[in-house]
């Protein structure tokens, strides 16, 4: 089992960070869904390994003294063993603990973000350049006229929207993997009707 902090969000927006043992990051992942909340930010607590401690040194009284009773009384005698030669290339360990720590940001997430701020910044272009369109300001603001008319700009503009409606959509469906398949096509035909139809 792995262990895993998460920071995550609660119904009424709190931030939480809460520590849970997991087989992997998409099990964790779902567990912190289960729990009604909206992971933020996943990361993959270091490992420590346990040292043991050494054993405890028999009673000298109740140590047998010769070789014989030694063996038939479970105390191992130390074995000169000999050393492995040393190879020329070097080994690597087959099971090492990494004690770093890795951060997984979930892409949705990300992208619904710079979306919604293209979404703003454009909102922000049409506010000032149809202002400016249909009123005489006493001064100029350079290209926003011409970003105002670019049919471009229109487009960026309903793709960025109907993304974050889209998976808005995909997110309260419970992030099902066949209605984000179907979200996705409906978006593809969306564009493009858009895209043929309105210059």
């Amino acid at each position: 089992m792995n262990t895993f902090t998460y920071v995550a969000t609660d119904s009424s927006g709190k931030q939480v960070e809460v520590t849970l043992e997991a087989l992997s990051l998409q099990a964790a992942h779902e567990a912190v869904i289960e729990l009604g909340l909206e992971p933020l930010e996943i990361y993959e607590a270091a490992t420590e390994t346990k040292a043991e401690p050494p054993p405890a040194a028999p009673n000298p009284a109740e140590v047998p003294s010769t070789p014989e009773a030694l063996q038939f009384s479970g105390v191992d005698l130390p074995v000169d063993e000999p050393k492995p030669e040393p190879s020329s290339q070097s080994e690597v360990p087959a099971s090492t603990d990494v004690e770093s720590t890795q951060v997984y940001f979930p892409l949705l997430e990300t992208l619904r973000l710079y979306a919604g701020w293209l979404l703003a910044w454009y909102s922000l272009v049409y506010a000032v350049g149809s202002y400016q369109f249909l009123k005489e300001l006493p001064f100029r603001i350079p290209y926003t006229e011409s970003l105002f008319l670019s049919p471009l700009v229109l487009s960026f503009t309903f793709g960025a929207y109907l993304f974050l409606l889209l998976t808005g959509f995909y997110k309260l469906s419970g992030k099902k993997k066949s209605v984000g398949l179907l979200l996705f096509v409906l978006g593809i035909a969306l564009f493009l009707w858009y895209r043929m139809n309105v210059r």
